[in-house]
């Protein structure tokens, strides 16, 4: 009988715990997805294979309207911004920026005072830095926390193969 109490209180605890985490899965004010890690333990590969894992791809900030979207998003939910991984890279080539997603050059951009300034040639990756709400590049290897987000291509290729699957 004490064994039994003992597994209730301890399915009790958990499930007050679980609900207490952190939610991590939220949508923006037009309905779309994200998923956002505050956790300071992810280099930006570590951050982009956590999102694939998900089905998701590193955001791409693309436009004015998606960064209106993320920054009103990320302002409600904490009162002094952390720092992000989002889906921007140089690329090894030209070293121009482009989203990791789609491999589209950057035409919209937020970024900080005399940014990107790539540091000794050693900053290839863009984050959402913390508090100001600008990018900056630093080095891909940092540790920092991420935004995902519902990657259109996938979605699409998930809707090309249930059109497919139905005829």
């Amino acid at each position: 009988m004490k064994q039994i109490a003992y597994v209730l209180i301890f399915m009790a605890l958990a499930a007050m715990a679980s609900s207490m985490a952190i939610q991590k899965w939220r949508n923006s004010e037009d309905g779309s997805l994200f998923y956002i890690d505050t956790e300071a333990k992810y280099n930006w590969y570590g951050a982009w294979n956590e999102c694939v894992r998900k089905n998701m791809s590193l955001i791409a900030i693309d436009s004015y309207y998606k960064h209106q979207q993320i920054d009103s998003l990320l302002r409600k939910l904490f009162p002094t911004c952390p720092s992000f991984w989002i889906g921007g890279h140089d690329n090894a080539i030209d070293l121009r920026y482009e989203w990791a997603s789609t491999g589209e050059v950057f035409t919209f951009t937020n970024w900080g005072t005399s940014q990107p300034d790539r540091s000794g040639n050693k900053e290839h990756c863009i984050l959402i830095w913390q508090n100001t709400w600008e990018w900056y590049d630093l080095p891909c290897e940092h540790k920092l926390g991420f935004i995902c987000e519902e990657n259109r291509y996938i979605k699409e290729h998930i809707k090309d193969e249930e059109r497919c699957s139905h005829k």
